[in-house]
């Protein structure tokens, strides 16, 4: 097996038990359900702040919300700089659609949150998009009242 494949099953089964873990970490508390409304809400409009910026082409609104030295993860083990990505390979050509409730946010501590969902990047020019879904999971973290994200995985196409 390669390093690469080990490395990728590594990250993966590091993201999902990370998650499982905060899923069942303890019992919420009286003022819980607001706080998890909250926390959907915030990360959900960030999410559509991340698509805006992949639409637009805005790659400092991109880079503004990632934590320095973030890299998209994808499922052959490759590291890829996100903006790069967008800018070689989003730019002018495609745009970014989250299916519809599939995001999903799970709190992480006090200050991070697992969003994880399905996304297709579509071609600008044309009717419908055929394109297959991918799994997506970020990890947001609010550093001194702004979200950024700090990981960001690519999990491969959804069978």
């Amino acid at each position: 097996m390669e390093i690469r494949t080990i490395l990728r099953h590594a990250i993966v089964a590091t993201a999902i038990s990370t998650v499982a873990t905060a899923a069942v970490a303890s019992p919420p508390s009286p003022g819980r359900r607001t706080d998890d409304a909250w926390l959907r809400q915030a990360l959900i409009a960030r999410e559509g702040a991340l698509s805006r910026a992949y639409d637009t082409c805005n790659l400092h609104a991109l880079r503004a919300s990632l934590f320095a030295g973030t890299v998209l993860g994808t499922p052959d083990g490759r590291r890829i700089d996100p903006v790069i990505d967008a800018r070689d390979r989003v730019c002018g050509r495609l745009h970014r659609h989250v299916t519809p409730g599939s995001l999903s946010v799970r709190g992480v501590g006090d200050d991070s949150a697992w969003v994880d969902g399905m996304q297709r990047f579509c071609a600008l020019a044309g009717g419908s998009c055929s394109t297959r879904g991918e799994r997506f999971v970020h990890l947001w973290t609010l550093d001194h009242g702004q979200w950024r994200m700090s990981l960001m995985l690519d999990l491969g196409v959804a069978r």
